[in-house]
């Protein structure tokens, strides 16, 4: 991500933000106004805030890659009810705004298609994460009082996942990983030998427990179908783990996965969240979700099998 800092002169006192954005910095500035790429320290600012003299406007802009919506549709829906709205995510887009857009994350954009489709803007808010590079199962809630419900499930373990992934090498072919959890220095976050669990980290945090348990499904020549089932759910956990082993998922350039199989050029992990069970945020009953993987996993693990 890139960061471009305008001072703000005395001259363009009362002037709209975004207006000076696009002045300065032409069709970027003006682009990255609309998407939400205003920032006045480590407040987000929009377009028409009227400009202070002396203040520094950051303007944040996306990655190489470009702005991008979420590729969703209304098909992307696996389940639906009055409370929740349970959608089967694509790889290679982002749940939730990030510091340069608000308009291309899934929140955004399935809020735009249900308030097209029911002519009013639904309450979403999301129950849970998936990575950026991450496929599947993403819940949800339609309604402020289905929330609390939802966080208690999470937060005390009853919800169950389960997903599959792909990554190199020879994994055993059932283990437990139980590992600590934190952010690095660098602010990059890593395992740690589990004796140190709990024990203070520089920014304040302590190591935390990181659980998963890995079945191997199918085993290919160099690599290996994964059912993986986080016990906990730190940042980036599976992902990890099976680095850990000497077993990096395919596609998963930043802890070492190979990112092209035969002739497939991959842009992200192939990690898929195939599986989840939870309890009904008002009904109390128990929800069991399924969904496919996307293409390109799909193909890749065709490939492997005729490799």
């Amino acid at each position: 991500m890139n960061i471009v800092s305008l001072q703000i002169s005395p001259t363009d006192q009362g002037r709209p933000l975004g207006m000076i954005a696009a002045e300065r910095l032409g069709e970027v500035g003006q682009l990255a106004a609309a998407r939400g790429g205003l920032w006045i320290g480590r407040r987000r600012v929009d377009a028409t805030t009227p400009a202070t003299g002396g203040e520094t406007l950051l303007v944040r802009l996306p990655p190489a890659g470009g702005y991008c919506n979420a590729p969703l549709t209304l098909e992307h829906i696996i389940y639906e009810d009055d409370d929740l709205v349970v959608i089967n995510k694509p790889p290679a887009c982002y749940v939730s705004d990030t510091p340069w857009d608000t308009h291309g994350s899934v929140l955004a954009v399935m809020r735009r298609l249900l308030t097209m489709r029911d002519g009013r803007s639904p309450m979403l808010h999301l129950a849970h994460q998936l990575d950026f590079g991450t496929s599947g199962i993403l819940v949800l809630s339609k309604q402020p009082q289905a929330n609390a419900p939802l966080q208690t499930a999470f937060a005390q373990g009853l919800v169950h996942k389960r997903y599959l992934a792909v990554c190199a090498g020879h994994p055993p072919d059932t283990t437990e990983v139980i590992t600590g959890h934190g952010r690095a220095a660098g602010g990059r976050w890593r395992l740690y030998d589990k004796t140190k669990i709990g024990q203070p980290l520089p920014d304040g945090q302590r190591i935390k427990l990181a659980h998963t348990h890995l079945t191997v499904r199918q085993q290919y020549s160099d690599a290996a179908l994964v059912w993986a089932v986080p016990r906990t759910g730190r940042t980036h956990q599976i992902r990890l783990h099976l680095a850990a082993l000497g077993c990096p998922l395919l596609g998963d350039e930043r802890y070492g996965g190979p990112m092209v199989v035969g002739g497939f050029t991959l842009s992200h992990p192939l990690l898929h969240a195939a599986e989840l069970t939870l309890p009904h945020p008002t009904a109390g009953r128990p929800l069991h979700l399924f969904c496919p993987p996307p293409p390109l996993l799909l193909a890749v693990i065709a490939h492997l099998q005729e490799a």
